[in-house]
């Protein structure tokens, strides 16, 4: 079972990623995850990393994907592109208006996202930010993020709990067994 969990800024993909993996037993992987492995590999703080030319990076990690694709079996990947590297795999988005997503990171803001000091900020970065990997994705790869048709179940958070969407994303990965 090859589960990729992709989803916008704030639908809670990492948290309900791990909560999902563990509650099924799978693996979890994440691209983030990748990111750090990969600098330490390269004996770097991850924002050492983050820092390299994109394009070295991503390359990176859409290797370290396919890979773990074409090797490994029973996980879920946290990530907006690797549908792109994993043949074979389920793929959930998670949607999520931009004013819940703003308010939900404002509340909860990580180290990135502590200069915010609104949740308007917020919204714009988040809009900045979706749209610019949007259109790098496109470029490098030809791939539309917001084309739905990349997704085999589309689960909207926006109205719901976090507890609500882990059931929802259960439900539709138990449903392939």
């Amino acid at each position: 079972m090859k589960i990729i969990l992709c989803g916008r800024i704030g639908s809670g993909k990492s948290s309900i990623g791990k909560k999902v993996a563990s509650d099924l037993n799978l693996k979890f992987y994440s691209t983030g995850g990748l990111m750090r492995d990969l600098a330490q590999e390269q004996e770097m703080k991850a924002h050492e990393f983050s820092h390299k030319r994109t394009d070295d990076i991503d390359k990176l990690v859409d290797d370290r994907t396919t890979k773990i694709g074409k090797e490994e079996d029973n996980f879920l990947f946290d990530s907006k592109l690797a549908f792109n590297f994993i043949e074979g795999a389920y793929v959930i988005f998670l949607e999520v208006s931009e004013e819940v997503a703003a308010h939900r990171i404002f509340i909860d803001q990580r180290d990135s996202e502590k200069n915010a000091e609104s949740e308007e900020e917020l919204k714009e970065r988040i809009h900045d930010r979706w749209e610019t990997d949007r259109q790098r994705y496109i470029r490098m790869y030809g791939v539309d993020i917001n084309d739905t048709s990349n997704y085999d179940r589309i689960i909207d958070t926006t109205n719901l709990t976090i507890d609500e969407v882990i059931t929802e994303v259960k439900r539709a990965i138990q449903a392939l067994r």
